[in-house]
């Protein structure tokens, strides 16, 4: 990542996130200070949702703007969800989370942005339903010799040490916290990045899975990892996964602190979105 530049862009983003969330709360500006969000939107608004009921916001504009998008059931909205991009920098392809939002339901919305010049940005309130989750084969990895396997046995794991943090809201607990809208995200670690983590008890493992985050950049993308036990043996490497693609690696041990290392990436602010460790089934 560029750092002289990602410091001036952050300084946009640090103005752009107070006057957005200040532009969300307002019911009406003057037209003098908010521009039509159509004069810098260069694709539609595209509502998703992946195999793990994750919903995400995506659009694209024609200059780098910091944006947000203001949503909620009713016309008086409610919920913020903001593409800070880790960093905040402002950026032209946009994929914004919608933390809370049901498959199937419709919701009211409205987008707003911010530039380097200070100009800011919105659309008009409109409304999205959201696709229902998509049918999914029994098993992520979709290799059809895969054994269904059992209890995720790293969910609520503790988390022992971590390469780093790129801040608190991107801590490694969020990597074994059951959630699909939570990440770990490191303080550019890339191919250095590790977490460790402690079942609680040596456990009997028959797989895993590493779910790794990438930033819109295409940066950020673990391609594949390792797994240490107690100190000792490395399995692996295995490729990591994604959330459409869980890709999950068989791998029989028993252990109780599992080290999850990146062995390769894309670079930059590497880390995951959850990893895994199974229990046969009925185990």
């Amino acid at each position: 990542m560029n750092r002289p530049k990602r410091r001036k862009l952050m300084l946009v983003a640090l103005f752009a996130s107070v006057a957005l969330i200040a532009a969300a709360c307002s019911s009406s500006s003057s037209d003098s200070e908010v521009i039509d969000f159509a004069e810098i939107q260069s694709s539609d608004f595209e509502f998703t949702v992946d195999a793990n009921g994750v919903a995400k916001m995506n659009v694209t504009t024609n200059i780098d703007a910091a944006c947000s998008i203001a949503w909620g059931e009713t016309d008086e909205l409610g919920t913020i969800g903001t593409d800070l991009d880790m960093g905040g920098t402002a950026h032209d392809d946009h994929e914004v989370l919608l933390v809370g939002a049901v498959p199937g339901e419709t919701y009211q919305f409205r987008v707003q942005g911010s530039d380097a010049d200070g100009n800011l940005f919105q659309s008009e309130l409109a409304s999205f339903t959201l696709p229902e989750v998509p049918a999914s084969d029994e098993s992520m990895s979709g290799d059809d010799d895969m054994a269904l396997h059992g209890d995720n046995l790293a969910e609520g794991a503790t988390v022992v040490a971590v390469s780093s943090v790129f801040s608190d809201a991107w801590s490694g607990e969020n990597a074994v916290d059951g959630d699909m809208s939570t990440e770990w995200a490191t303080a550019g670690s890339g191919d250095d990045a590790f977490i460790e983590i402690d079942l609680g008890s040596p456990q009997d493992v028959i797989g895993v899975e590493f779910i790794t985050r990438t930033m819109g950049d295409g940066t950020a993308t673990t391609t594949e990892y390792t797994v240490t036990v107690d100190g000792g043996d490395v399995f692996g490497p295995f490729s990591a996964g994604d959330p459409s693609d869980n890709r999950f690696a068989e791998a029989l041990f028993a252990g109780q602190v599992l080290r999850f290392d990146v062995v390769s990436s894309t670079g930059g602010n590497t880390g995951a979105i959850e990893v895994r460790a199974f229990a046969s089934p009925g185990g």
